[in-house]
């Protein structure tokens, strides 16, 4: 038999329940809100916006080059359809060129203006009948080997002794002829203007450093030494900019790992920094997004790196930041046994680029070639496009010149990546996302001034995600990001009209 005060305990607990479940003789004026339990294989995230807070004024994205390798067959470098395909379609909105020495008689070149003139005009001409605001940069390997000279075991300039490999495997500039450089690189730029083209921006002088059986020139980066890179800026840049003074000087086009790595101190930003009239003469600080020359710096280290040099070059010099080559990743998206950094991997490094090195501009090396898509290519001309290829349209399509990126802040132990951006002449709000793990993400987007609903672009491993862009518009409650992805919103205009 159960006792009576039992059962006035097991009849009063029962009673209770009921009270919370079902109310206490009173009618709900509410439905009970859940609480929201995402599934099994989604996790939840937010991340905060506040347009309020602008970074880095965009310049803009693009690459280096023709539709093939400069060393293949003319027939091969242009045609309207691949200018259009660049231009309209990827977004290209910054063009880097070589600017060749001639050649001699012992070295040959694998170019000259007369190649290279028809790409510069068709990019122009179809550039100005689609209003992009295409900017056209180049950069020197080498100068013309009458103005080189010999090093000696020290690296120091021997002038007036020839360099035995011409323009090419280094040597340096001979100091003795820092006017007749400046001259020449004017004479490049009046190439393009007798073209129709006025350049943008040009960098005297590709990787300073190293020493190439190609066409390169090594300039030593501490100041006080005869044949460093401040005494050329020095002795060749106010030449450019008495014949050409609108024209922008970028470099030194060195190494991001070095620039911004424990060793710093010994390279050419800080030396620039340390030197006031030559600072003076470079108007964009510029680097290389490879650690040695070949391989693409790892992800991992990019947010350091970038930060590094941002707090101690950029941020003192008052320039801006461009990142003027990487190649080296592969087609595979996450990467493999042969190529470490797969496509996601080239999206997490432009945005470890833009939000914390504050870049404003980003250049791939060959864009384009007619035997295929490679490590070093975004695809095969007109034929073929890489993945590569998508995840560089996500950033190069929907972030046009004069945008600025705004404040954003993400969880990146959820594997969530983003950056946003608002052009206010376009009327263009943008915002790129990585999820870089294994399960979808539904995101939550909070702060102010945040468009209602986008145009949501895809790119996954999949075939047929492609910056592909969804059937309808999406609401920014109902954000979602599939395993391993990118995904970039638009509301707006990104169309220069």
């Amino acid at each position: 038999m159960i006792p009576i005060t039992t059962k006035r305990l097991f009849s009063f607990c029962i009673s209770l329940l009921l009270c919370i479940f079902f109310g206490c003789g009173k009618k709900s004026t509410s439905a009970i809100t859940p609480p929201v339990v995402p599934p099994v294989n989604e996790k939840l995230s937010t991340i905060t916006i506040d347009p309020s807070v602008k970074f880095q004024n965009i310049d803009g994205f693009g690459f280096f080059g023709a539709r093939d390798v400069w060393w293949g067959n003319s027939a091969n470098l242009y045609s309207d359809a691949w200018a259009t395909q660049v231009l309209e379609d990827l977004g290209v909105t910054i063009w880097r060129n070589e600017y060749y020495p001639p050649a001699t008689p012992t070295v040959a070149q694998d170019a000259d203006w007369a190649k290279q003139k028809p790409v510069v005009e068709g990019l122009n001409r179809i550039a100005i009948s689609k209003k992009i605001p295409l900017k056209f940069i180049f950069t020197v390997w080498s100068p013309p080997a009458s103005l080189k000279c010999a090093l000696d075991a020290n690296d120091n300039p021997i002038s007036g002794s020839p360099n035995p490999g011409g323009a090419k495997n280094g040597g340096t500039l001979d100091p003795a002829k820092y006017t007749e450089f400046g001259n020449w690189l004017a004479d490049g730029i009046q190439l393009y203007k007798n073209s129709g083209v006025d350049v943008y921006a040009i960098s005297p002088q590709n990787e300073p450093l190293f020493r190439q059986s190609f066409n390169s020139c090594y300039y030593k980066p501490i100041t006080p030494n005869a044949g460093s890179y401040n005494n050329m800026v020095k002795g060749a840049i106010p030449v450019v900019k008495t014949r050409f003074p609108n024209v922008k000087i970028f470099g030194s086009e060195n190494m991001l790992s070095m620039e911004g790595g424990n060793d710093r101190q010994w390279f050419y930003n800080k030396s620039l920094l340390q030197d006031a009239t030559a600072l003076a003469n470079i108007d964009i600080l510029a680097v290389h997004g490879y650690s040695d020359g070949i391989s693409p710096t790892g992800s991992s280290q990019l947010a350091k790196l970038w930060n590094t040099s941002k707090a101690e070059h950029t941020s003192i010099a008052n320039k801006p930041y461009w990142m003027t080559e990487t190649s080296g990743y592969g087609e595979n998206w996450l990467g493999n046994s042969t190529f470490k950094s797969g496509a996601i991997n080239l999206a997490m490094d432009m945005h470890a680029a833009l939000y914390h090195g504050n870049a404003s501009a980003w250049v791939w090396w060959q864009g384009s070639a007619t035997d295929g898509i490679s490590e070093f290519t975004l695809m095969k001309h007109t034929e073929q496009k890489g993945k590569k290829y998508f995840v560089s349209k996500h950033f190069y399509r929907f972030i046009r010149p004069g945008a600025k990126m705004i404040k954003l802040t993400y969880d990146e132990s959820a594997g969530i990546f983003a950056s946003a951006y608002q052009h206010t002449a376009m009327g263009a709000f943008t915002i790129v996302l990585i999820n870089n793990g294994d399960k979808q993400v539904k995101l939550n987007l909070a702060g102010t001034g945040i468009p209602n609903n986008f145009d949501y672009y895809l790119t996954t491993a999949n075939a047929a995600d492609n910056c592909t862009k969804s059937s309808s518009r999406t609401s920014k409650d109902n954000i979602i990001l599939p395993p391993y992805s990118v995904v970039t919103l638009v509301d707006g205009n990104v169309v220069e009209q």
